[in-house]
């Protein structure tokens, strides 16, 4: 290799003057292109994919500034909590009723679970792993009380980290300043799926 270059530089060094700046320019624009394609190219992407990363640290440590509207919405409902393992979550879910009602001046209370529903997968997109579902656990409540205990009682609820959600609330005027209270609300669980026996 080292012979057939010396020859090579020997060759050119004998052509004229014009043709050796001629294969001076072949060399070096071909070199060029070589290193455009290659290792320039190259370059490119390790210099955006640095840019992207520094980017990223900078936004992490920026720092994080809630709206008017989100610690609003905090104070009313409370922390956000992923689904619970569903023995775990329909238990606390349960206590957390009894506890509430312990608070107040509520009469004739009563809490029954009524049924569990599969979420859509879409859902809580990411929360669910393989083998894994999302379910509603839901349950009626029935109660009376004063209207101001009435709604201390349903901001509670909605406060509690493990009451996901209220829905279907009716009230119906009683005797005096009394009101009653059915209303329903539900407990996000994580259930394991059942693999189905070999037969």
């Amino acid at each position: 290799m080292a012979n057939r270059l010396h020859q090579l530089v020997e060759t050119v060094s004998m052509w004229p003057r014009a043709m050796r700046w001629a294969f001076c320019a072949v060399v070096a624009t071909t070199t060029f292109l070589i290193w455009d394609a290659t290792i320039a190219s190259l370059g490119a992407d390790w210099s955006s994919q640095a840019v992207t990363l520094e980017q990223q640290i900078a936004e992490l440590k920026k720092p994080t500034t809630l709206t008017s509207a989100v610690k609003d919405s905090v104070k009313s409902f409370g922390e956000v909590s992923l689904p619970r393992e569903k023995t775990d979550g329909a238990s606390e879910l349960t206590n957390a009723i009894h506890d509430i009602f312990g608070q107040y001046r509520v009469k004739n209370d009563e809490y029954t679970r009524t049924k569990t529903n599969k979420m859509k997968s879409g859902s809580l997109p990411g929360i669910a792993s393989s083998g894994e579902t999302i379910e509603q656990v839901i349950g009626d409540i029935q109660f009376d009380a004063t209207q101001e205990d009435v709604m201390k009682v349903i901001s509670a609820l909605e406060s509690s980290p493990w009451i996901d959600a209220v829905s279907d609330l009716r009230f119906t005027r009683l005797d005096g300043r009394m009101i009653r209270v059915d209303m329903s609300v539900e407990a996000w669980v994580v259930s394991k799926t059942q693999r189905k026996g070999r037969r």
